[in-house]
């Protein structure tokens, strides 16, 4: 059975779960934390609102640049200059729909439960991708997670706890819409005790590593952390 679900990504799934519950709970309480934009799911508490401005000290050199460059300058120096903005915020650019033109990735600081804020280039203006609340979203875990930019997919996996979990959903037209998700507990129960799900149904092990084997042939990259905020030499 499939359990190499790229460690080097790990969801925000409640740290505090134990057994692979009907996944319907991780989609509302646990996958709460890693995307606001599904209806099932709920908005973080930092996800409620926009960032508020403060008086921090970044400036980017030349927010005049044409285009996508300087749009996206102006949104780290707005950023920067908000209470979101930590010592451990970062940024990358990735061209995730593959249309010519990169989206911005901001991650607010590298803790478990911090996931990315992105934007896309649209109109001469940087917008920022909504949840289906129209509030800002946020997807991955410690700043990161996975993209597969052919395909227009988001991922995130995660072992935690002796559960597995994976969670993918496509990227179009700017917004978020669910494909799959898997979630198996044998390394928290033993494997004679083990339940296996696929989004909310319970399956039998083959069907489930089925699931995983079709997240896993995705051509995944992982994204995000890329940057400093002292660095703007990619917008240059």
């Amino acid at each position: 059975m499939k359990k190499s679900l790229f460690l080097t990504v790990l969801t925000t799934v409640s740290l505090g779960l134990i057994g692979c519950k009907a996944v319907n709970t991780a989609n509302t309480s646990a996958m709460s934390n890693i995307i606001t934009d599904i209806p099932a799911s709920a908005a973080s508490e930092k996800a409620e609102g926009a960032v508020m401005p403060v008086n921090n000290t970044f400036s980017p050199e030349a927010t005049e640049t044409a285009g996508w460059k300087g749009a996206y300058k102006k949104v780290l120096a707005d950023f920067a200059n908000s209470e979101s903005f930590t010592d451990h915020s970062t940024w990358d650019l990735q061209d995730i729909d593959n249309d010519g033109t990169p989206e911005l990735l901001i991650s607010e600081a590298q803790q478990h439960v911090t996931g990315v804020i992105f934007y896309y280039y649209d109109n001469e203006k940087a917008m920022p991708i909504l949840n289906s609340d129209r509030q800002i979203l946020r997807y991955g875990a410690y700043g990161s997670l996975l993209i597969c930019p052919e395909e227009g997919l988001f991922g995130i996996a995660d072992i935690n706890q002796g559960n597995n979990y994976t969670v993918m959903h496509k990227y179009k037209d700017h917004s978020l819409s669910f494909v799959q998700r898997t979630c198996e507990n044998s390394g928290a129960v033993g494997k004679e005790n083990a339940s296996y799900k696929v989004n909310d149904d319970t399956v039998s092990e083959e069907e489930y590593d089925s699931a995983v084997n079709e997240f896993e042939s995705k051509n995944w990259k992982n994204v995000g952390n890329q940057y400093s905020f002292d660095d703007l030499s990619a917008l240059k």
